[in-house]
């Protein structure tokens, strides 16, 4: 694609010192196209004056001259990215309500989907086993439904990607880092993935490195492009707070899956619920309920036979809830051996989960 004259004005904008994304509405209220100022600043110059002052109008006019925007071209065309601007029909409605929206968005994949309905689905990095589970059951069933929006995070953002694929629907990753930079780097298989069958985003310009700065910024975009917005496990200081005060500020709805009082994990989701600032959620249809859809009908899974032994393992998962190896031989009358072959096909059933240091639950 070939950069216009409204792109190369708002690279123009974003790297102007002092001109950020609230700064740039400022001027878009008062200049009626944006491509004059890259076209001929001079006409343009007493808006601009009136809407920043005239030493931004100077940067800004300077600033022309230090873009190579030959080079920013040649590097979107041979990533395959296209690039949508607050200029371009193609930007998502939603996006376009804020002060603080995205100037451009460069993306790569099926941008058809910034025009489909969206569900944010974040979380820790570090999910336990419960928070692993509750993100895979909950975006399954928001992808009937909803484009899943996640920010390809380790930890819960991921695993709500990889549900959507699995089952399916379509999913969108906002990154905090150029298109062509993937972060975290074990998630490179993912990224191409959802690059195939979804669509990555972001509003930094190809190379650009991800920064600890970047990634607060990057969540005003997910809530941004979402209908509502799920916390299914977070922290009280995970980065998801960021997401949840985006998204309060967006006027979005927040909907959080509650958890123990005992683990921290749960804490952000929590303090949230009590708060009264979102709505505890203990399954999809309470989302769907709350913002007026019609309840998915519950499926019957066909039974299946268990003998006794592992009947009586699953009891005393239900009755104790994550429990360790060492504590579930000690109820049986079974080898290390054979208690482990049973837990992992009882596992690979869907009947029980492993977690984190040999725990074990249902």
């Amino acid at each position: 694609m070939k950069l216009t004259a409204c792109h190369k004005a708002l690279l123009m904008l974003k790297n102007t010192a002092g001109i950020g994304t609230v700064k740039t509405s400022r001027i878009a209220d008062v200049v009626k196209n944006i491509a004059d100022i890259y076209n001929d600043i001079n006409s343009v110059k007493a808006a601009v004056v009136h809407a920043v002052g005239l030493k931004l109008f100077q940067q800004l006019k300077e600033s022309k001259e230090t873009i190579n925007f030959d080079e920013i071209e040649k590097a979107v065309n041979e990533l395959g990215v296209k690039i949508i601007s607050i200029c371009d029909q193609e930007y998502p409605f939603l996006l376009k309500q804020f002060d603080d929206k995205p100037l451009m968005l460069y993306c790569k994949g099926n941008t058809d989907l910034l025009r489909h309905p969206c569900f944010a689905v974040v979380g820790t990095r570090m999910p336990t086993s419960y928070g692993v589970r509750v993100t895979k059951e909950f975006a399954s069933a928001l992808c009937k439904r909803f484009v899943i929006v996640s920010g390809m995070a380790s930890g819960v953002d991921s695993v709500a990607h990889r549900a959507a694929l699995l089952n399916g629907g379509k999913t969108i990753a906002v990154l905090g880092s150029g298109i062509d930079v993937v972060y975290p780097p074990e998630n490179l298989q993912l990224y191409n993935e959802i690059a195939q069958k979804g669509l990555i985003v972001t509003e930094y310009e190809p190379h650009t490195q991800p920064a600890q700065y970047n990634f607060p910024a990057r969540n005003r975009i997910i809530s941004g492009l979402s209908r509502g917005v799920l916390v299914t496990e977070a922290g009280l200081r995970s980065g998801t707070m960021s997401t949840i005060n985006h998204a309060l500020a967006q006027g979005r709805e927040v909907y959080c899956v509650p958890g123990s009082i005992y683990n921290k994990a749960s804490g952000g989701c929590n303090k949230i619920i009590k708060d009264c600032q979102s709505i505890a959620v203990t399954h999809v249809n309470d989302i769907f309920e709350n913002i007026g859809l019609k309840p998915l009908e519950e499926t019957v899974p066909s039974p299946m036979k268990l003998d006794v032994t592992e009947e009586k393992i699953i009891e005393l998962l239900k009755r104790n809830g994550e429990t360790h190896f060492e504590e579930i031989l000690d109820h049986v009358d079974l080898s290390v051996p054979q208690l482990n072959s049973l837990l992992i096909m009882l596992s690979a059933r869907g009947i029980i989960n492993k977690g984190d240091n040999n725990y074990w639950s249902v």
